[in-house]
């Protein structure tokens, strides 16, 4: 018997239902894992989270569903869950997605709200055995906190949980990896502070590691977004000291493999099977809602209104950004609205006092904030754009430093002193692009409803339609 044992572990993440490198990813594993298992060699294929976003139509029309099919005939062994997961599914959904899952879910900080329990989809760690090797991987996801709670879930701070799972499991495996879904800084932290860890495989900040990198004796391994790449860990156990001797990390060009011809006809599929579903029509439009980054635009004040409605809120503030595609007259599907609003993004409310408000707007129309580039937060655009509003009148100076003369609030003026109930869009809680958006009060998330549905309900309505053509922003020439 050999004094060392292999183990080989092919990972992915944030493939954000980027299905078009699947079939190729599906191909690497097939000829590695064939390659080393003839060897002698152990072999794990895991998936970090974020697989599934609801911005592609088979993963809405499935809620998920088909990346749990997906990754069924990829081969995966085990996976966590990602925010896009967790957190754009509604509660009931998430329940059903893993049901036909042929790999193990392992999600530890993660529980039901009224249980308090892991789901039942899900475990907390696994140890998977052979004869000579005994893994431990524990799972964790990026815990927000608000946002999980406002759907029935109970979200854990991870470090805690992984120090206490490492004491409880240190006789019971040999190599101890995590599927981390919290970030590549969260993954150095946890390489530095937590004894016992082997690997940790992250996700969450699409950071590219080609080779790794090190943190103590903790390899921390990353492949980037997307399926581009396709990461790999080699770990070598001595049997006789019961220690790792080797470990290294590289990446593999999904590009580099010929698709699974049979993974691909199911996608081709899926595209006519979600298409059909989606194409149902939601409305009838009398005019055409044209999306424009950098101006004030009815489609744009509509979005605002539609928030403020949702919300039931005083005011209504969305950023032009967010809209990718015109909405025409005529007949408007719901995959119209998911070209639109492809983003897992939520209405939310605040409470801000007048002189937080007029901050918030200054703040907004300056040419820095209209042009700044957007990433993250479940923001699907490329800029923030221009801040459609509704509930407001304002007049203001343009230039190179945008000034406000008035603001009025539903017909009335502003008072510095006086709150105000706004609603907005959730990722003005996670960015920190407005600090004073932060610094309000009463803060509720309205989940699980996207923007997207959230519209395909508000564009029934005639009256919010029209009203919307109604300019809110005023520009003032200077005499």
């Amino acid at each position: 018997m050999a004094d060392t044992c292999t183990l080989h572990m092919l990972h992915t993440n944030d493939l954000h239902s980027h299905f078009a490198p699947m079939p190729r990813i599906a191909t690497c594993f097939r000829t590695y894992r064939q390659q080393w298992e003839q060897g002698g060699e152990r072999v794990l294929a895991v998936d970090i989270g974020d697989h599934m976003d609801r911005m592609d139509m088979k993963s809405e029309a499935s809620y998920g569903k088909v990346n749990v099919d997906v990754m069924n005939q990829t081969g995966y062994s085990y996976a966590t869950i990602g925010n896009n997961e967790g957190i754009t599914l509604p509660k009931e959904k998430l329940d059903e997605m893993y049901k036909q899952a042929a790999f193990q879910v392992i999600v530890g900080n993660l529980l039901d709200a009224a249980s308090h329990r892991t789901p039942q989809w899900a475990v907390p760690y696994a140890i998977h055995e052979w004869q000579d090797l005994r893994v431990a991987l524990l799972g964790v996801t990026i815990p927000f906190t608000s946002s999980y709670n406002s759907m029935g879930w109970e979200i854990h701070e991870p470090i805690g949980l992984l120090q206490q799972q490492l004491e409880d499991l240190r006789d019971q495996a040999d190599v101890f990896v995590l599927l981390s879904h919290l970030g590549y800084p969260t993954d150095c932290r946890l390489a530095a502070e937590l004894d016992g860890l082997d690997v940790i495989l992250g996700a969450h900040t699409h950071h590219m590691l080609p080779r790794g990198e090190r943190v103590g004796r903790t390899l921390i391994a990353q492949t980037g977004k997307f399926g581009q790449q396709i990461g790999h860990v080699r770990l070598v156990w001595d049997k006789a000291s019961k220690k790792v001797t080797e470990i290294e990390a590289e990446l593999f060009a999904s590009d580099d493999f010929l698709p699974d011809e049979a993974l691909a006809t199911f996608l081709q599929e899926q595209d006519r099977e979600a298409e059909k579903l989606l194409l149902r029509p939601v409305v009838q439009l009398q005019h055409d809602l044209r999306a424009e980054w950098m101006e004030e635009t009815p489609f744009g004040s509509f979005l605002a209104a539609s928030v403020r409605s949702w919300t039931g809120a005083e005011i209504g503030l969305a950023n032009g950004g967010l809209l990718l595609s015109d909405l025409h007259r005529g007949s408007v599907s719901f995959v119209d609205l998911l070209h639109s609003l492809p983003h897992p993004i939520n209405a939310c409310a605040v409470t801000l006092t007048g002189a937080q408000l007029l901050r918030v707007l200054e703040q907004a129309i300056q040419p820095e904030t209209i042009h700044r580039e957007l990433r993250g937060c479940g923001f699907r655009g490329k800029v923030e754009g221009w801040m459609a509003v509704d509930g407001l009148r304002i007049r203001y100076i343009g230039g190179e430093v945008p000034q406000i003369l008035e603001i009025q609030v539903n017909d009335k003026p502003l008072l510095l002193d006086q709150e105000y109930r706004v609603g907005t869009v959730d990722m003005f809680m996670y960015n920190r692009l407005f600090p004073d958006l932060l610094q309000g009060s009463h803060i509720e998330f309205f989940l699980p409803q996207m923007l997207r549905e959230v519209v395909a309900q508000t564009v029934l309505d005639p009256v919010l339609i029209q009203q919307s053509f109604t300019p809110r922003w005023e520009r003032v020439a200077i005499s």
